[in-house]
């Protein structure tokens, strides 16, 4: 009779297991994959960064009365003069647009699904992240405070100028003239080292001390006037995308296929004032997939690009 109970039971329990629902059992071989796109393979010059802060309640302290700071960015001097400038280009990983989609075979489908919206097919909706080297200040000279003249128009104070002409004409006043000399103090801190494709560095457009008068053209005030950018557009932080990574569920006999393709232009933040990119050589587009926090290697296709403008990738991978 035990035994008997006991073959009921281990009869009862085996009608159990296999009463259990299919989805069940596949969620449990599902694998969880996970999807990058970089941008990589390419150079941009390492700047000496500054931080300068004009001291306009004019007690030659920089403080809470001092609000508006600039970055100020130098090339890189020669160890061996450093009066000469020795630009230096180190690897980076520029923002480049591309177009992205990513496609699904299940085990059960003959046709694959794609699970990325058509709107990630335009390169305008998907940016690769900005480069985000940083190095500390190390050994760099500091920089004495500064204190210049700026000549500014009489009548249009604060437009700085060299000669009357520079300054403009109101038809019911009196010709405006370069007769009002300012004294203005600046001061500097030191930030670190960043590259020409930083954010933060392509934000910074703008040096106070570009407009004041000087027999040199472009004023000796560091490199390339002391501009960290020379765009008029650095483009957005971010765009909204293919999200980062792209995250998904890859069950048993699943074929995953991704397809990306980069934008033919650089972004509008990375061009030169000749319009050509800030970086010395095309980048190359790089897919990384990983599986259960696996990086996964061996893919099929190709999944990183040319150093071709509007080259693209394309690459799968099956779980078994």
């Amino acid at each position: 009779m035990r035994f008997a109970a006991r073959l009921v039971g281990v009869l009862l329990l085996g009608a159990g297991l296999t009463s259990c629902d299919k989805d069940e059992i596949a969620q449990l071989e599902a694998q969880m994959a996970s999807i990058t796109i970089e941008v990589v393979g390419t150079d941009a010059e390492l700047f000496n960064v500054w931080e300068i802060r004009e001291t306009t309640d004019l007690d030659g302290i920089p403080g809470p009365d001092d609000p508006t700071a600039y970055l100020w960015c130098e090339s890189q001097r020669n160890p061996v003069n450093p009066q000469q400038f020795l630009p230096r280009f180190v690897d980076v990983t520029p923002p480049w647009n591309y177009g992205l989609r990513i496609s699904i075979l299940r085990a059960d489908a003959t046709e694959f699904e794609q699970l990325t919206d058509d709107l990630y097919l335009n390169p305008a909706a998907n940016l690769s992240e900005y480069d985000e080297l940083f190095n500390p200040p190390g050994t760099v000279p500091g920089k004495n405070d500064l204190t210049v003249t700026d000549t500014q128009c009489a009548v249009s104070s604060g437009i700085s100028c060299l000669m009357d002409s520079d300054c403009p004409s109101f038809p019911s006043n009196p010709a405006d003239t370069c007769t009002v000399p300012v004294m203005r103090s600046f001061t500097w801190s030191r930030v670190g080292q960043m590259t020409s494709v930083n954010r933060t560095v392509l934000l910074a457009t703008f040096n106070p001390l570009s407009a004041i008068p000087t027999a040199v053209s472009p004023p000796p005030f560091g490199y390339a006037s002391g501009l960290c950018s020379v765009s008029t557009d650095p483009g957005p932080a971010s765009l909204a995308g293919g999200p980062q990574p792209f995250t998904l569920e890859l069950g048993k006999g699943d074929t995953i296929k991704v397809e990306a393709r980069k934008a033919i232009e650089p972004p509008m933040g990375l061009r030169n004032g000749a319009g050509g990119p800030l970086t010395l050589i095309e980048p190359v587009l790089v897919g990384r997939l990983s599986v259960d926090g696996i990086n996964i290697t061996r893919l099929g296709g190709d999944p990183s690009s040319q150093p071709i403008p509007g080259d693209g990738i394309s690459f799968f991978y099956s779980s078994r």
